[in-house]
């Protein structure tokens, strides 16, 4: 222009202003606002909001400001637009104090906010989160009579929607249409897409079906995001009906809509019906992607079948570019999943050889799937493998990964160190990663490190998750710290976290270890009927305490309260079950609870009968304990000569020798052999008897059926022989255990010392007892020493190794 002799004017200027800003040219435009001052031109009202506009686009508002202030100062009145680019550019920075400031500069101008301005004020509000703000300045649009338009409610809706807030979103619509403004595609589009994100998937298909009857048109974003949502709740069969809907309304299910179906497939492991959407999705045309390669692994490996995925890999190989990284993230995210670990290591190497090159979430994966398993030095090698490799960065979820696998193997400073090594590095841990270590102090019951810990979480701008709190609450209820318990579940409850099971399981956990059974009920009561799920476990560990304090009828209350949560009960809830009701000697209500086992398809073990069996024969109820014994052989919990070991057992233990005898001979003559702890019950029965004969002649017996003796059944016999005052009888049995290879114990040398005290036995035999004693180790004896002084010590020796019994 210049060379033409044409001179540039203020739309000249304007345009090249305007042009630079847009390109974020911020200097450049101010150079050339500066030229033109330096010409004599005046710049107008545009040449200033198109300045203003450019600095609060790059944050700068300080000059914004100022040219706001030249601008009046040379007499041009700002209008909307000027004071609307500041409004909006304060309000996107959060920077209300001088937002407001500048609202009430405007009004003593008697400047009239328009609805640009608010509107771009309620966006800046929604973006950081201050919706019952946003909605004030709603009201005051109103009051001022300014007309929000269909954009100001978008805002607001797409505001609500993001913070999950459906509801807020409703009553906006309902101001909207008080507002005579009806909903548009976008606000349809919103709605929906955000109900399908918090799962609410008949809510997002009552907006559709609003949004179709009230003649909008629906496209593939929308019908593609409740395709998606179906198939990520295992709804896969409604999503096809869905897809066959989409061809009715000419919108033919495309790739994206195939590639949702077929991963909801994968995700649940049905990798034939995966299959067969992908032929039908190659039937119509339609290239399948990365995604869908990965999704049909995902499929293959979920059912388990590993070979036919790896087969599917090598025959992907052999297609051009269908092979890339994240295909094998994706078969190893599944095999590491299914503990196959040494498959994972394996597919890696695989990975190297193909020059498919692994990313960080590769390392992360296999990390991830060997802490799992415990396998930490593999993992930390690995680790050092990705640092090594300059290229990748260890993230987060690398070193979370391995400082909750430390802390689970036991390893806590090495876990500390890495979660430290993490900080310094400058990678901020997440709500993830706090959980873990929070867990890995609870743990080892650390609780002073998880308050400062925790402390310094919410000090943070983190938030705490369900998980953190189930975590606080278990560990202090290890502790019994109840009040501890109480707080932390009331603040969770307060700012809307809604207790899950393990919540439930970590508060009655607490009650039962403080002894107070009776609140932990109640407490279960209240969260059942407040819709909290309440689990097996939480069941069994209130059944078990009641079972263990005799409190039968509230153990069967709580039964009864399974029952009809649909709770199954199992082995467990029926161990205790039966123990408790043993212990009270409800001998009839524990073989009617056997039956119970039976018909839900639970095998009683044969502990339980010969427990029984024992009881009855204590109670004098010999016929009772016969037809038990049928009943355990006709049912096969054991082989008949378990089943008839347990009946001379039962009679035994409640003094009826003869009987068990008699039921012994008939069980030798069927050719029936006795275990070794029934042939010891009923020697030492006989000793006790004063039947040593008996008990001898049972002794020699065993040999011929095979049966062996072992320590505790020669224990019985030196016992009683020594009781009976043979003690030379009670040293040839010792000599015989010897021999057999046999280690006498702790039980057999104090009994032998005992009887060299009270009756006469010689001094060679005291010398061989001490001599014995001193080669293995368990005293130390001079063999030219006093022998009485050497039997004295080690009697006192032999009674510090005996373990403590409960008092």
């Amino acid at each position: 222009m210049r060379k033409r002799m044409i001179a540039p004017n203020e739309f000249t200027y304007n345009t090249l202003i305007n042009g630079l800003m847009k390109e974020g040219k911020v200097g450049g435009a101010t150079r050339v606002f500066n030229e033109m001052l330096m010409l004599n031109l005046s710049p107008n009202r545009v040449t200033y909001n198109t300045l203003i506009d450019g600095h609060c686009d790059s944050g700068n508002f300080e000059q914004a400001l100022r040219l706001l202030d030249v601008m009046e100062a040379k007499g041009l009145r700002p209008d909307e637009v000027s004071y609307g680019a500041l409004l909006s550019g304060l309000y996107k920075l959060a920077k209300f104090d001088i937002a407001k400031s500048l609202m009430e500069r405007m009004r003593m101008s008697g400047m009239v906010v328009g609805y640009r301005a608010y509107t771009a004020m309620i966006d800046g509000l929604c973006k950081h989160g201050l919706l019952d703000e946003s909605l004030q300045l709603l009201d005051m649009m109103f009051k001022d009579g300014v007309s929000p338009d269909i954009i100001t409610f978008s805002v607001l809706i797409n505001g609500f929607c993001k913070a999950g807030k459906i509801k807020n979103a409703k009553e906006v619509i309902c101001k909207m249409f008080k507002a005579g403004l009806a909903p548009n595609y976008v606000i349809y589009a919103t709605l929906i897409y955000n109900c399908c994100k918090n799962g609410d998937i008949i809510e997002a298909f009552k907006i559709y079906a609003t949004m179709t009857r009230t003649g909008h048109d629906v496209d593939y974003f929308i019908c593609n995001v409740l395709v998606s949502s179906l198939c990520r709740a295992g709804r896969l069969a409604e999503a096809e009906d869905f897809m066959r809907h989409m061809s009715t309304i000419d919108l033919a299910p495309n790739s994206i809509t195939f590639d949702c179906v077929i991963n909801g497939y994968g995700n649940l492991g049905d990798a034939l019906k995966a299959f067969s959407m992908f032929d039908e999705m190659i039937k119509l045309g339609h290239y399948p992607s990365h995604f869908t390669y990965g999704s049909l692994l995902k499929g293959l490996c979920k059912g388990g079948n590993l070979g036919e995925a790896r087969k599917l890999l090598y025959k992907l190989h052999h297609i051009p570019a269908a092979v890339d990284t994240y295909i094998y993230n994706t078969i190893l995210t599944e095999t590491c999943k299914l503990g196959k670990l040494s498959d994972a290591v394996a597919l890696f190497d695989e990975m190297v050889q193909f020059n498919v090159l692994p990313d960080s979430h590769t390392y992360a994966i296999i990390i991830s799937g060997l802490s799992r398993k415990g396998k930490m030095v593999p993992a930390l090698l690995f680790f050092e493998k990705a640092v090594a490799r300059g290229t990748l960065s260890p993230n987060k979820v690398m070193y979370t990964s391995l400082f909750d696998g430390l802390f689970k193997v036991g390893q806590s400073n090495a876990a500390s160190y890495i979660y430290e090594e993490m900080e310094h590095k400058g990678i901020n841990p997440d709500t993830i990663a706090i959980n873990a270590v929070l867990d890995g102090y609870s743990r080892m019951g650390k609780m002073e490190k998880v308050d400062k810990l925790f402390i310094k979480m919410k000090s943070g701008s983190l938030v705490p998750s369900l998980a953190t709190y189930n975590i606080l609450l278990h560990g202090y209820s290890k502790k019994k710290d109840l009040l501890k318990c109480s707080k932390f579940y009331n603040i969770m409850t307060r700012i809307g976290i809604s207790p899950d099971k393990l919540t439930c399981h970590s508060i009655i956990l607490g009650l039962c270890k403080s002894g107070m059974l009776d609140v932990g009920f109640k407490m279960l009561k209240k969260m059942i009927m407040e819709d909290t799920l309440v689990d097996q476990l939480t069941l069994n560990m209130l059944i078990m305490n009641y079972c263990e304090t005799d409190k039968m009828g509230k153990a069967f209350d709580l039964l009864n309260i399974m029952n009809l949560l649909g709770v199954i009960p199992d082995v467990c809830t029926y161990n205790a079950i039966f123990t408790g009701l043993n212990r009270a000697s409800a001998l009839r209500e524990s073989h009617l609870l056997l039956h119970d086992m039976l018909e839900r398809g639970i095998t009683p073990t044969s502990t339980q009968y010969i427990s029984l069996i024992n009881g009855m024969c204590r109670m004098g109820d010999i016929q009772g304990a016969f037809r038990l014994k049928d009943e355990m052989e006709a049912i096969g919990v054991s082989s008949w000569d378990v089943a008839e070991s347990a009946m001379v057992r039962g009679l035994a233990l409640c003094g009826k020798v003869e009987e068990a005898m008699l039921v012994l001979d008939c069980m030798l003559q069927k050719r029936r052999i006795p275990t070794i702890a029934t042939l010891t019950t009923l020697m030492h029965m006989l000793c006790k008897k004063a039947k040593l004969s008996e008990a001898l002649k049972l002794r020699d017996i065993m040999p011929l059926y095979g049966v062996k003796l072992d320590v505790v059944a020669y224990n019985v016999l030196i016992s009683g022989l020594c009781a009976d005052g043979d003690a030379l009888a009670a040293f040839k049995l010792y000599e015989e255990m010897k021999e057999r290879g046999l280690w006498p114990n702790n039980t057999t040398y104090c009994t032998l010392i005992d009887a060299i005290s009270t009756n006469e036995v010689s001094l060679a035999k005291s010398g061989i007892l001490l001599m014995d004693l001193q080669e293995r180790g368990m005293i130390s004896w001079d063999c030219n020493g006093s022998t009485d002084d050497g039997l004295i010590t080690a009697m006192k020796k032999l009674k510090s190794l005996r373990p403590n019994r409960r008092k």
